[in-house]
């Protein structure tokens, strides 16, 4: 197998200037102007000469990569080859890294499309190099890519992102089809010259005969060739071939044979061809007419046509005299289109098709298949053509030519293909990788029933595996089963070993997609066995790891594979097995929101680049599930989204099986938020779809989705119905995670219905399955299928220690959140903000004003937060809270806020029951020692602690946990109570460490030229204390630094006011000695 293309270097050549081009001040004055523009673009008909002026360029002593684009060209991989070479001539240094990425994409096997975003990427920045000098590519025949998206997105991509000094120029017949030739247009940075510029004015065809030709014309003489010919250059240059030969000007339209008046300029070229042609000697005349069907003229393939030996001599000779050949370089040159369709037009049809056939022969002979191809379709040869394309294509689709595939296709009359199961197979695997799944079944059945017709037992297992690889891409194990078990029949002493490997990891895949895992573990060793290799459990499929609950060994893999695809080419379009895709689906599990949220959008965008709306819709599902995960107020309207954009792709795609996990993800999104009817509708949607594909894993995900909702919501015994059921799915697929999440939410259900018997025996099992498979993360953060708070899994383990139930794990996991002396735990924690406007939030739900209903509530509250390092009696409360009320009066008053109190923190806490929040001994009140409280302010010290030991040893890292720190003071302490004594020392303590440490922030900053952050910084300060005069100071030297001189005139003149207003003193020498040299500045 050798999909990698042949690069021909003679494309790779300008055209050798000949000696008859005639110089031409006026298009030279335009083209020097490229260099000022990002897109040069010469656009005009054939014969105007396009190629021989982008070839000029090189006159301007730039590196110049040169590019001869042909119908071949419009292949993204054979397009993104070619230029990397040329680039290479061009730019001896320039870096392997693009290169190497594509070789090294071949020596992976060269499966699935080219990696060409990211080769055009590393392109971009190995041309990024500050030294460069400017550099002119030159694309000659660039509308060979219209028609061609891909490979005009990799063109686009370029020139978009190419540094500054990269000039592009680009020769076309016709406009081209590049998205983003407008935005640069609108924006000056595109030189266009057309057909006016290059059409001969007439003193231009003067000088060319003058000085070129050696021809003086009269000035009477000129006007008729520039009326005749309209400046078109090759036109031009037949009417000196013509007079080269007559010799006399008058005579080169004889009455007898001259065209109609005033000819197209078509028939005037066609004219004027037979006139030159026929002024030849008969052996020239002899070797046009046998070569005409050449795309490219090289000796040894001129010979083989002509059966002759001279082929070297005589293209040298057509070079010498001008007769409208280009010369490629190496010996080898080709016909100008038009004239050579211009010769071809003078073959009778059945000679033109048998040299069509004799040249195919002569490049069969030296192995060039394609070429071959090429000629064997020109001369209507197609059986001949569909045995190439049958041998052929198979590599082109392993190397994603899937353009170049079709075109030749496309070519072939039904009868043809009709005979040719490996075509239809081809067919198929095009739709396939295009996700076009039905027109690929459509293909391979077809497929299929020729080669049952024909007895090829090869072809036959071939149009098999299409089909199964089809319900293996959506997913849909029941119908791909059968189709794989005749296939692996049929294989026995027939296919290769490398088609039997393939075919026995496709039944691995499908066995696990049944969930019958012992069955896929045994194909697996089968294959591994075959490639003469022991098993390994390094290379088990990552998705069985997945389905299996191994997800710490599924996520090891994925991240190597994913570093390995950092690196080296991405192989194959996978559908739902992209790298990315799973890595972001275990994340998910794993409770890595964020690092799931941008692994999904990668195997997104790796959807979008590859067209594939199926790897499209799966990256959206994955980024729905990262949304569900996000901390942000719009995640769960955004995960919806991102599912009903899947569903929409996938009824697209007509494959109901994609919908299913967006089924999923959203019965999770209603679910988790109480609103369980949609959350069933969609559940009954989703495994409406999966039962009838066999797949009874996902099945059980939307159960266990389901139930868990259910619990959420407080319907209890539904919920557990729906969890039973998942949980006896996840045990006969060997889920072990899925086995763990429906224990957890078991024991949550039974925890919160009182059922202490069954949790008792519950919390063991799940504790046991937990500390088994590393699942510990589920009682530590948020996680896809785990309790949306993940506090609520707190009382569990509380539970468990009092019970005995794996009592060490359970209390190791309380000491891992910080935890290890709680006592009673509500299932939330409890997060109040007090430096700023006072908040409180239970979990993810915030405390609205109207639950306080007592204002004394709120203050008895935020005095024992303040008071929070001792327990207060009750009598100091009272003084502190109603000083102006009777003892009576007081106490009845404190009890009514009291109970508020408790009201407000726990809503569901039953009667008499103890408060996780707060604690009574006696007459003394408190917050809970060891309660899951979070406090700003403490948060605040803890990380001014932490920051100011480590300055002493990382500056870099001690300053970021200062500025943390500072980041949580949003205000002074308590603010909306400034006169209430018993805070009052608080707020003055908090605000000196802010203060101290914002101070010494600025400084380091300023010290690290940070000038715009040490502004930022001081504007706080003074925000705080507007008479902290070093604030002033620093923002005064920030700014000069920054050359603002009226800024440091105005920060000084406010010091000067604010510490005379308020404190009756001036600045100190140190900041007026500052200001003052500043503003000495003129």
């Amino acid at each position: 197998m050798d999909p990698y293309p042949v690069v021909v270097r003679t494309r790779l050549a300008p055209p050798r200037p000949s000696r008859r081009i005639a110089q031409r001040p006026r298009l030279a004055a335009a083209l020097a102007e490229a260099l000022d523009h990002r897109v040069t673009l010469i656009q005009a008909g054939a014969g105007y000469g396009k190629s021989t002026v982008l070839a000029s360029i090189a006159e301007l002593g730039h590196p110049l990569a040169w590019y001869q684009l042909d119908s071949d060209s419009a292949d993204p991989l054979v397009f993104l080859l070619h230029l990397l070479h040329s680039l290479h001539q061009a730019v001896p240094d320039l870096s392997e890294a693009p290169l190497a990425r594509l070789e090294a994409w071949n020596q992976a096997g060269a499966q699935g499309p080219p990696p060409w975003p990211a080769t055009v990427d590393l392109l971009i920045n190995a041309l990024d190099t500050p030294a460069r000098q400017p550099l002119l590519i030159a694309l000659d025949d660039a509308h060979f890519l219209n028609g061609h998206p891909q490979t005009l997105d990799i063109l686009d991509r370029l020139i978009d992102r190419s540094p500054e000094g990269v000039h592009i120029l680009l020769a076309t017949r016709y406009s081209l089809e590049i998205k983003g030739l407008a935005r640069w247009q609108a924006r000056g940075q595109v030189l266009t010259i057309d057909q006016r510029h290059l059409a001969f004015q007439p003193a231009e065809i003067a000088t060319l005969f003058a000085h070129t030709y050696g021809l003086q014309l009269s000035d009477d003489e000129v006007q008729r060739v520039a009326d005749e010919t309209e400046g078109w250059a090759i036109a031009v240059q037949l009417v000196w071939q013509g007079l080269r030969a007559r010799h006399a000007f008058d005579k080169r339209l004889p009455a007898a044979q001259a065209p109609p008046a005033r000819p197209t300029l078509d028939s005037l070229f066609a004219f004027l061809a037979q006139e030159v042609v026929n002024q030849q000697e008969p052996d020239i005349q002899a070797f046009l007419s046998d070569t005409a069907v050449l795309r490219e003229l090289a000796p040894e393939i001129c010979d083989c046509l002509r059966e002759r030996e001279d082929s070297a001599a005589t293209l040298r000779h057509l070079l010498d005299n001008g007769l409208f050949t280009v010369d490629l370089g190496g010996s080898h040159a080709r016909y100008h289109h038009l004239f050579r369709e211009f010769l071809i037009q003078q073959l009778e049809t059945e000679r033109e098709r048998a040299g069509h056939g004799r040249a195919a022969e002569c490049y069969e002979q030296q192995g060039d298949r394609e070429a071959a191809l090429y000629h064997r379709v020109a001369a209507g040869q197609y059986h001949e053509a569909a045995a190439i394309l049958a041998a052929l294509g198979r590599s082109l689709v392993r190397a994603g030519q899937l353009d170049t595939l079709a075109g030749w296709i496309d070519r072939l009359p039904p009868e043809t293909l009709e005979t040719q199961p490996a075509l239809l197979v081809y067919l198929g695997d095009i739709a396939r990788l295009h996700s076009r799944f039905e027109e690929a079944l459509g293909w391979y059945r077809q497929a299929e029933g020729l080669a049952r017709q024909q007895g090829e037992v090869g072809r036959l297992g071939q149009a098999l595996r299409g089909q199964a690889r089809v319900y293996l891409d959506t997913v849909n194990p029941s119908k791909a089963e059968a189709l794989l078990q005749e296939a692996l029949r049929i294989s026995d002493g027939h296919e290769d070993r490398e088609a039997r490997i393939r075919l026995l990891e496709l039944l691995e895949e499908n066995r696990l997609n049944l969930g019958k895992l012992e069955d896929a573990e045994r194909f697996r060793v089968q294959a591994e066995e075959l490639r003469e290799e022991g098993p390994s459990d390094a290379d088990l499929n990552a998705r069985v790891l997945v389905r299996t609950g191994r997800l710490a060994e599924a996520r090891r893999l994925l991240d190597r594979w994913a570093e390995t695809e950092q690196r080296d080419p991405v192989l194959r379009p996978r559908a739902h097995r992209e790298t990315h895709l799973l890595l972001a689906l275990v994340l998910a599990f794993q409770g890595e929101g964020e690092a799931a949220f941008e692994s999904a959008v990668q195997g997104a965008q790796r959807g979008r680049e590859l067209e594939s709306l199926f790897i499209t819709a799966v990256g959206l599902m994955r980024e729905g599930h990262a949304w569900l995960l996000r901390p942000r107020s719009d995640a769960p309207g955004e995960a919806r989204r991102c599912y009903r954009e899947a569903i929409a792709l996938a009824d697209s795609l007509a494959v109901p099986r994609l919908k299913v996990e967006a089924y999923w993800g959203l019965c999770r999104a209603y679910g988790f938020v109480g609103e369980t009817e949609a959350a069933e509708t969609a559940a009954l949607q989703g495994i409406e779809i999966a039962r009838h594909t066999g797949d009874e894993w996902i099945v059980a995900l939307i159960r266990l989705a389901l139930g868990a909702g259910l619990v959420v919501s407080g319907e209890l015994d539904d919920g557990l119905a729906w969890l039973a059921r998942a949980g006896s799915a996840f045990q006969e697929c060997s889920d072990s995670y899925g086995d763990t999440l429906v224990r957890l939410w078991q024991c949550i259900a039974w925890q919160s219905g009182h059922d202490a018997a069954r949790l008792q025996h519950g919390l063991g099992d799940l504790l046991r399955l937990t500390r088994e498979h590393g699942y510990e993360f589920l009682f530590t953060r948020q996680t896809l299928l785990g309790p949306p708070d993940p506090r609520r899994v707190v009382p569990l383990l509380v539970a468990a220690r009092t019970m005995g139930q794996e009592r060490p794990f359970a209390e190791t996991l309380l000491a891992r959140l910080g935890l290890a002396r709680i006592e009673l735990h509500p299932g939330y924690q409890l997060r109040v903000q007090t430096l700023g406007a006072f908040r409180v939030w239970r979990g993810r739900q915030e405390i609205g004003a109207a639950e306080w209903q007592r204002e004394k509530a709120r203050q008895l509250f935020l005095l024992l937060v303040t008071q929070r390092q001792r327990m207060l009696e009750r009598e100091e409360i009272v003084e502190k809270l109603w000083p102006d009320l009777s003892p009576e009066a007081a106490e009845r008053d404190f009890k009514v806020a009291l109970n508020t109190l408790y009201r407000v923190l726990e809503p569901t806490r039953e009667a008499r029951a103890p408060s996780a929040y707060i604690v009574r001994d006696g007459s003394h009140y408190g917050l809970r020692p060891g309660a899951d409280i979070w406090l700003d302010a403490d948060q605040f010290e803890e990380l001014l602690d932490d920051g100011n030991r480590r300055m002493e040893l990382d500056e870099d890292a001690g300053l970021a946990l200062l500025r943390q720190a500072l980041a949580l003071y949003r205000g002074s302490y308590l603010a909306e109570y400034p006169y209430e004594e018993w805070c009052s020392l608080e707020r003055e303590r908090l605000l000196t460490l802010f203060l101290r440490n914002a101070d010494r922030v600025a400084q380091a900053l300023a010290d690290r030229g940070r000038w715009q952050e040490v502004i930022t910084i001081c504007q706080s300060i003074l925000a705080a204390d507007d008479c902290w005069e070093n604030a002033y100071r620093l923002s005064i030297a920030a700014y000069a630094a920054l050359g603002n001189r009226t800024q440091v005139v105005r920060v000084y003149g406010q010091c000067v006011e604010r510490l005379w207003s308020e404190l009756g003193v001036p600045p100190s020498p140190a900041t007026t000695a500052v200001a003052e040299e500043v503003m000495a500045v003129k």
